[in-house]
C-alpha cells in the first residue's frame, strides 16, 4: 500500500528539480524584470495626457507578465506552475500587440519599439525554454521492482 500511495502523489503532484535556488537566480525572471522597467521608463518618457490610458495599460501589462512568472516560482507543483507560466506567456503576447498598437498610432520611435519588440520575444523564448525544462524535470513514475 505505501509504494501505491508514493506512485499516486507523484502522479498527483510531480517532483522536479528548479533550474535555480531562489527566484532572483532564474534568467527568465531576470529578463522579464529588466524587460518591463524598461518599459515603465519609455512609457513614462513618452507618456501625455491624452495618451495616460494606453501608456498605463502597457505598463501594467509588462508589470503583470514580470510578476506571473514570479507566482508561478512560488507555486509548489509542476503543474501550478507551468499553469501561470503560459498565463505569463500569454501576457508578453498582449504586451507585444499593446507596442504594436502603440507603435502604428505614433505613440513610440520606430527604434524603441523595435528594442522593446526584441526584448519580448527573448523573453518569450526563455520562458519557453524553461516551460520544457520543467516538461523535462517531472519525475517518472516509478517502476515496479526488476522491470526496466
Amino acid at each position: 500500500m505505501g509504494n501505491s500511495l508514493v506512485a499516486l502523489v507523484l502522479r498527483t503532484f510531480p517532483i522536479f528539480r528548479p533550474m535555480a535556488a531562489n527566484i532572483r537566480d532564474l534568467k527568465v525572471w531576470q529578463e522579464a524584470v529588466a524587460l518591463a522597467a524598461e518599459i515603465v521608463r519609455s512609457a513614462r518618457q513618452n507618456a501625455r495626457r491624452e495618451t495616460k490610458v494606453v501608456t498605463d495599460q502597457l505598463m501594467l501589462t509588462a508589470l503583470s507578465a514580470a510578476s506571473t512568472i514570479a507566482d508561478g516560482y512560488g507555486r509548489y507543483t509542476a503543474p501550478e506552475q507551468r499553469q501561470l507560466y503560459r498565463s505569463a506567456k500569454r501576457e508578453f503576447l498582449r504586451l507585444e500587440t499593446q507596442l504594436a498598437i502603440v507603435r502604428q498610432a505614433d505613440l513610440m520611435s520606430a527604434q524603441t519599439h523595435a528594442d522593446l519588440a526584441n526584448r519580448t520575444q527573448s523573453v518569450m523564448r526563455l520562458l519557453g525554454g524553461y516551460l520544457v525544462y520543467l516538461e523535462r524535470q517531472v519525475t517518472p513514475e516509478a517502476t515496479p521492482a526488476g522491470k526496466t
